[in-house]
């Protein structure tokens, strides 16, 4: 019969071994410096996106590209979109098939600095102990079930 802390040792060890295979997306944000929209892109790991193709879309012609470009070597681009075409905006960032996309809302009043999803990495060691204190809670839950009956 298999303790309930060794499943949960076990467990933890195939749970560390299998951070090392992280995916490797990409995070694009973008920043307004003036009147220009400066968007920074890299990979999770922190390596710059270097000439990945960049298309832009205005909000007044979501369906068709209104600018399209590539990132220099540091991952970065910048345009200057035209204000009185549209407010809202969409800059997707590709590169050998990775990639993210950014939606920007550059009301008259703009002065935001945003980014693509992810995680802190204070958030990804809140939510690993929450699922490990899961675990080890409902171990302990099914072995004091055991002892009773």
């Amino acid at each position: 019969m298999r303790s309930p802390i060794a499943v949960t040792v076990l467990f933890l060890v195939l749970l560390i071994g299998a951070s090392s295979a992280e995916a490797h997306g990409a995070r694009v944000i973008w920043e307004l410096r003036g009147d220009s929209v400066f968007v920074s892109a890299a990979f999770d790991d922190g390596m710059p996106m270097d000439s990945a193709q960049v298309t832009v879309f205005s909000g007044a012609a979501p369906s068709e590209p209104w600018l399209t470009g590539f990132t220099d070597d540091r991952g970065e681009f910048v345009f200057l979109p035209d204000r009185s075409e549209a407010s809202n905006w969409d800059v997707q960032v590709r590169k050998a098939g990775h990639g993210d996309i950014v939606h920007l809302s550059l009301g008259s009043d703009a002065e935001y600095a945003g980014g693509g999803g992810g995680f802190s990495a204070l958030q990804t060691v809140l939510m690993s102990a929450c699922v490990v204190w899961g675990f080890i809670g409902t171990a302990f839950f099914f072995a004091s079930r055991r002892k009773r009956g």
